[in-house]
């Protein structure tokens, strides 16, 4: 896959930092959550997504615009990786992705679809795969990645990400669901060293789960069934402790 500009990322948040699941197009969603908590950008309120911006919902096109607001930061997904490998012209990952929800794009006027690519390859290469998100107020430290943290520790991520992440990394960032199968199994994970919390997606839950410091947060928005969930930092801490 086409590999990001920055491969690891932080954020200190002054304000209060919201965290969201796979937001896959349901913008509105999004903004029925934020002023239900009376969202406040200006007051260094900031929203943290774990990727997975695009497909299935319904306007991807104005979620993608998030990554142009100065209040909203987001990790890679696997959907904006497959996105990005269709920017390489390539017809086998178009298809790819179009088959993976990129079918709103065939709706969009021809215009609007280079408007679209143009901004996507503009704005999607900035995302990094992994995100610390530091609050001071709290004292706290809490990572994001989109699917799983690959390796034994945070700071072990954080130190391969000043290096190009090698293929198995990069499925682990953007594809893994192997933590959730082995729970599935009855195989429960010690919590992972070096962060207070780590808040994950990917895999659509019916309701948000944690265990250890791990927290998972896509409840499906973008399926007929699924809604966005939105948890503040002292929530998520909460889950952990």
């Amino acid at each position: 896959m086409t590999t990001p500009q920055g491969q690891f990322a932080t954020l200190v948040v002054e304000g209060r930092a919201f965290f969201i699941g796979d937001l896959h197009g349901e913008r509105r969603q999004l903004s029925q959550l934020l002023n239900q908590v009376n969202f406040a950008p200006e007051m260094g309120d900031r929203v943290i997504c774990v990727g997975d911006l695009i497909d299935r919902g319904q306007d991807s096109l104005a979620c993608l615009d998030l990554l142009e607001m100065p209040w909203f930061y987001c990790v890679l997904g696997n959907h904006e990786a497959m996105l990005m490998d269709a920017l390489s012209g390539d017809q086998e990952n178009l298809n790819s992705w179009l088959r993976c929800g990129g079918k709103w794009y065939l709706d969009l006027d021809e215009p609007t679809q280079r408007a679209m690519m143009v901004k996507a390859e503009r704005l999607l290469p900035a995302l990094p795969f992994g995100l610390e998100v530091q609050i001071p107020a709290l004292d706290a430290r809490i990572g994001v990645v989109h699917a799983d943290c690959p390796g034994d520790s945070w700071d072990a991520f954080r130190e391969a990400c000043q290096y190009p992440l090698n293929r198995f990394q990069q499925f682990d960032c953007l594809w893994s669901r192997d933590v959730l199968r082995e729970m599935g199994k009855g195989e429960y994970p010690e919590p992972l060293p070096g962060i207070d919390a780590l808040v994950m997606g990917h895999t659509p839950l019916q309701n948000l789960r944690s265990h250890g410091n791990r927290v998972w947060l896509d409840t499906g928005a973008g399926y007929p069934q699924g809604r966005l969930s939105l948890l503040n930092a002292e929530q998520i801490l909460e889950l952990v402790r």
